[in-house]
C-alpha cells in the first residue's frame, strides 16, 4: 500500500525583502554503489539470496492470495521483501492475536498544521499539539503508559552558547569557513531567498563544484519547485557570484546539490559520520552581506518526530540568524550534519542520510524515502526511570515508541497505536532514528534497484507491545517508497 507522505513544511532561508569525502563518487551521474553492501536479488528461476537480514518476495497473487500464518512463520525473525500486492484479494489474513492488536480504539486525531507555515503559528500549533496530548486521560499522569502514550516531548528553546574556543579550534573554524558560501535564489519578481552552502566537491581540472545546501528557497512545502524562471547563485565572496546548476532538491529531507563553474580555487569541505547525541558542535551560516556566523552548541538527547519525519537531530545553539543549509561541524573540522529547519530548534540531517540521498541520485537519477505512516521515538531516549520500569516489567530493552500514527493508514489498520514500543525483528542493532532511516534507506536502494512500481511495498516483520494490555504481537509492517519529493532542473 502506498501513500504520499507529509511534505515538508515551508521553513524558507533568510530574505532580503523580508573521514573526507575526497570520494568521486559524489560526482552527479557517476554509478556507484550503496554504503552497505547490497546483493541483487535472485535468478530467474526463482532462487534468492539473504542480505542483511532482506529477503525479496515475488509478487502476490492477483486473486485467492489470502492465507493463515502459521505460528513458526509469524516468529521467523527477518525481513522480507514483498514485490508487489496484488490489487484484489492480495491482503493478508490476520491471526487471532493480531485481529485484537487491529481492533484497539483509536486515540484522539492530532490538529491539523498551520497552512500559512508562520513561524508564530506552528509554534502556536506546537503548544496546543502539547496541550493535547498532555490533557488525554490516561490515568496516572507520570505512569509509563501515560508517557508513552503522550508521544512527543516538548521542544524547549535553549541558548546554550559555547565558550571561546582554543586557538587550535579556532584555526579549524577558519580553516572550514573556506567551503561556506551563500547560495541564493531569486524569483521573477525580484525578491531573493538566502541559505547557507557548502562546497563539498571541487574538480580542478573542470573547475567545477558541487555545493550542498537546503532546499526550502527553491521549493515549496509540497517539494515542488516555487518558479520554473528561478535563478539560484552561489555567492563565492561578497562580490563574487556565479549562476548555478540544480542537480537535485529533494523536500523531504530538506537538500540540494548545486554545480557550479567557475576560474577561482575553492576548498572542499570534508564530510564525516552521523553526529553523536551531546557532542560538542559548531554550526557555520554566511549574513546576506557574507559576514561569516559561528554558532557553539551540542546535540541534544532529544527527538521531536515531524510529519513523519523521524530522522531529524537537535542542536542546542543559539544564533541571531535563523537560516537553513549550515553546517555542522565536530571537534575534527568535519561535516557532520545540515541544518534544513528550525521548529523552533534547528533540525538537522545527518551526513550519512546526505549521502545515500547523493549515492541513490548519481545511480537511480531518483531519491526514494520510506512511507510508514508513523513518528517515532526511541526507548533510548525515555527518562531513565521510564527506560528501567520498561525494561523491569516489559523486558523491553530496546525499540521504538509510536508518538503517533497517521489516520486510516496501514499502520494503523493493523493495530499500532499511540504509546506502543516497536521493535524490528532481528534488528536490534537498530537503536536511533538515524540509524532506522538508514536502514529503511537501504530498503529503498532495493526498491530502485528492482524497478518495482509504485504500488509495490517491502514487508517488515515488526513486535508490538501493548504496554498497557502488557501484550506482544508479531505482526507485519509493510514500507512504502516515494520519490514524489524530487525534482531537478534538467
Amino acid at each position: 500500500m502506498r501513500s504520499a507522505a507529509g511534505d515538508d513544511p515551508d521553513s524558507g532561508g533568510t530574505s532580503t525583502p523580508a573521514s573526507p569525502i575526497g570520494e568521486a563518487r559524489l560526482l552527479a551521474g557517476e554509478k556507484t554503489g550503496p554504503t552497505e553492501a547490497a546483493q541483487s536479488v535472485g535468478d530467474s528461476r526463482g532462487k534468492r539470496q539473504r542480505v542483511e537480514g532482506v529477503s525479496v518476495g515475488k509478487n502476490r497473487a492477483a486473486e485467492g492470495g489470502k492465507r493463515m500464518l502459521a505460528a513458526e512463520e509469524v516468529a521467523l525473525e527477518g525481513v522480507s521483501v514483498g514485490k508487489k500486492r496484488a490489487a484484489e484479494g492480495g491482503e493478508r489474513m490476520l491471526t487471532a492475536e493480531e485481529a485484537t492488536l487491529a481492533a484497539r480504539p483509536l486515540p484522539p486525531q492530532e490538529l491539523p498544521y498551520p497552512k500559512s507555515g508562520k513561524h508564530s503559528e506552528v509554534v502556536a500549533w506546537m503548544n496546543a499539539m502539547d496541550a493535547l496530548h498532555n490533557n488525554t486521560d490516561l490515568g496516572d499522569e507520570d505512569s509509563l503508559c501515560n508517557i508513552l502514550a503522550r508521544g512527543r516531548g516538548r521542544v524547549r528553546v535553549t541558548k546554550s552558547v559555547g565558550s571561546a574556543p582554543s586557538m587550535d579550534g579556532r584555526d579549524m573554524i577558519a580553516n572550514v569557513a573556506r567551503s561556506i558560501v551563500n547560495v541564493s535564489a531569486t524569483e521573477p519578481d525580484g525578491s531573493v531567498l538566502y541559505s547557507t552552502g557548502t562546497i563539498i566537491q571541487y574538480d580542478e581540472v573542470g573547475k567545477c563544484a558541487k555545493i550542498l545546501s537546503s532546499s526550502s528557497i527553491m521549493c515549496t512545502k509540497e517539494g515542488k519547485l516555487r518558479n520554473p524562471n528561478q535563478k539560484v547563485s552561489v555567492h563565492l565572496s561578497n562580490d563574487t557570484v556565479v549562476e548555478a546548476r540544480v542537480i537535485f532538491f529533494n523536500g523531504h529531507y530538506g537538500i540540494s546539490l548545486l554545480d557550479i563553474s567557475t576560474g577561482f580555487t575553492l576548498v572542499p569541505a570534508s564530510l564525516g559520520s552521523r553526529p553523536c547525541y551531546g557532542e560538542n558542535i559548531v554550526v557555520l551560516d554566511r549574513e546576506v552581506n557574507y559576514a561569516l556566523v559561528v554558532s557553539h552548541g551540542s546535540i541534544q538527547c532529544l527527538e521531536y518526530p515531524f510529519f513523519e519525519r523521524n530522522h531529524y537531530m537537535f542542536a542546542s545553539y543559539y544564533s541571531h540568524l535563523i537560516c537553513t543549509g549550515g553546517p555542522v561541524i565536530n571537534n575534527n573540522g568535519e561535516v557532520i550534519g545540515l541544518v534544513v529547519k528550525h521548529i523552533p530548534q534547528a533540525a538537522i540531517v545527518s551526513t550519512s542520510i546526505v549521502r545515500k540521498c547523493i549515492d541513490m541520485w548519481n545511480q537511480f537519477g531518483r531519491i526514494a524515502h520510506p512511507i510508514h505512516h508513523l513518528e517515532l521515538t526511541t526507548v533510548r531516549m525515555l527518562d531513565m526511570v521510564y527506560r528501567d520500569e520498561l525494561w523491569a516489567r516489559h523486558s523491553i530493552r530496546s525499540g521504538f515508541i509510536v508518538a503517533e500514527v497517521c489516520p486510516n493508514s496501514t499502520a494503523e489498520k493493523i493495530g499500532i497505536r499511540r504509546g506502543d514500543v516497536i521493535e524490528l525483528i532481528d534488528m536490534d542493532h537498530l537503536s536511533t532514528v538515524v540509524e532506522l532511516e538508514e536502514f529503511l534507506l537501504s530498503l529503498a536502494w532495493d526498491f530502485l534497484e528492482e524497478k518495482l512500481d509504485s504500488s509495490s511495498t517491502i514487508d517488515i516483520k515488526i513486535r508490538v507491545h501493548d504496554i498497557r494490555a502488557k501484550t506482544s504481537v508479531c505482526t507485519i509492517l509493510p514500507i512504502g517508497f516515494c520519490d514524489a519529493a524530487v525534482r531537478s532542473y534538467y
